[in-house]
């Protein structure tokens, strides 16, 4: 004889009740937006993260290149047409220009998004700084981030 359960709630064993709130509970946490103090004035990372990185990609050819650049100068450059990365060190004058463009570019006031529809075969870029990604096409690059973004595609050359 099979015994079925009567309708109703389902009893969950408390382990997987428990393990169910704590991961909601960690999802939670990491929603709320990080203040980095009193206002809203860059802080230098000293965890090992970048100061800005830049993804490009797209274009006719599909091409896809990396530029970060750490908060001491040290700019990466990975490209998906060479095997190595390039490791070169921004002089103070050069870091200091890009400091002051991401500072005067109010990148925390930027949209997330800047695209254009039409655009075929126009470059994309990613801009991630302080945590957080704009994503651009060559066309319609905002004005407040384009001497950023100059500075950085630069940097591919």
């Amino acid at each position: 004889m099979i015994r079925r359960r009567p309708a109703g709630p389902v009893a969950l064993p408390v382990a997987l009740v428990i393990a169910i709130v704590a991961v909601v509970a960690l999802l939670a946490a990491g929603c709320g937006r990080a203040s980095p103090g009193p206002s809203d004035e860059p802080v230098p990372a000293t965890d090992g993260s970048p100061l800005v990185s830049l993804v490009r990609y797209g274009g006719v050819a599909g091409l896809r290149h990396e530029v970060t650049v750490s908060p001491s100068g040290q700019v990466t450059v990975v490209s998906d047409r060479s095997p190595d990365p390039t490791v070169i060190m921004l002089d103070a004058r050069d870091l200091a220009r890009l400091r002051t463009a991401l500072a005067r570019s109010g990148f925390a006031t930027l949209d997330a998004d800047y695209l254009d529809r039409r655009a075929a075969d126009a470059f994309q870029y990613d801009v991630t700084y302080q945590g957080r990604t704009v994503t651009t096409d060559e066309g319609v690059v905002p004005e407040r981030l384009r001497p950023v973004l100059d500075q950085l595609v630069g940097l591919l050359a």
